[in-house]
């Protein structure tokens, strides 16, 4: 029974699955979770670093994109931030130490019932698949 799942930080990729790295499958629809975070990590604002002062800004901002998962126009916005925090002469330690807020939204293949209800931070999105013979539409749900 459903209500008797758990779903946390340990088994959430038991029951999520992130669509840049699998397929859907039959009865499962896409959910979108979407929230204001703090870019921090001192890994990951380096790697930024690194990027920016080779001028890679656009590779930066499609990092922010598709690995950290912050939305459009925020990847942008995020690399304009700290590319004006470099020229204002703060540290890499300085940057690495402020956090830069934005929004993040990232998509996952699942089950209807493993979305929490009632949360704004998700969403869920139905999929279809095209039918050459019938040229209509069907819910992958019913395939």
């Amino acid at each position: 029974m459903i209500d008797d799942i758990e779903i946390t930080s340990e088994n959430f990729e038991d029951y999520f699955f992130d669509i840049r790295k699998n397929k859907p499958k039959a009865g499962q629809i896409m959910a979108k979770f979407t929230a204001i975070v703090e870019f921090v990590g001192e890994g990951a604002k380096k790697d930024m670093i690194y990027l920016m002062t080779l001028d890679k800004v656009h590779q930066a901002a499609m990092v922010m994109r598709k690995i950290h998962g912050a939305k459009e126009p925020d990847c942008y916005r995020i690399c304009r931030e700290i590319a004006e925090d470099m020229l204002a002469g703060k540290t890499e330690q300085e940057i690495v130490d402020k956090p830069y807020e934005f929004v993040v939204e990232s998509f996952f293949y699942t089950k209807r019932e493993y979305v929490p209800k009632n949360d704004p931070h998700w969403e869920t999105i139905q999929l279809m698949k095209y039918d050459e013979d019938a040229k209509t539409f069907k819910s992958m749900i019913e395939i």
